[in-house]
């Protein structure tokens, strides 16, 4: 797979930026909540992830290889696949929670798989 990895980078960050804007649309109750699981689930916390999206970001370009940034962040295909599943198993955790909210659940789904597959991609190109 020959793709830019600034592009897929890009995407990592989108992808945890649209996480905290749903996380803030919550209830405030809720929403300590759901950042402790997405914290416990992923390995730490969505500021943290967005840190390592914005690193990663300043550290990448058109030619970089995976070879490099897997020597830098020994860890982040691992981390990428706890963030994956996170999103992969999110729709099953929102049911739970919303009840008979079918369109909220459906855009749920809908962003789950989106968010999940721009990870997944990520972590494909690093090997």
């Amino acid at each position: 797979m020959n793709q830019d990895p600034v592009t897929l980078v890009a995407a990592l960050r989108n992808v945890l930026e649209d996480t905290g804007r749903d996380f803030s649309s919550m209830p405030f109750f809720v929403r300590p909540m759901v950042r402790g699981g997405f914290a416990k689930r992923t390995g730490q916390s969505l500021e943290d992830w967005q840190r390592l999206a914005s690193a990663l970001l300043s550290e990448v370009k058109p030619d970089t290889e995976p070879a490099r940034i897997r020597e830098r962040h020994p860890r982040l295909p691992e981390q990428l696949a706890q963030l994956a599943e996170n999103y992969r198993t999110a729709p099953e955790r929102a049911s739970k929670g919303m009840g008979a909210l079918a369109g909220t659940l459906q855009r749920v789904q809908e962003n789950s798989r989106r968010r999940e597959e721009a990870v997944r991609i990520l972590i494909s190109w690093l090997g």
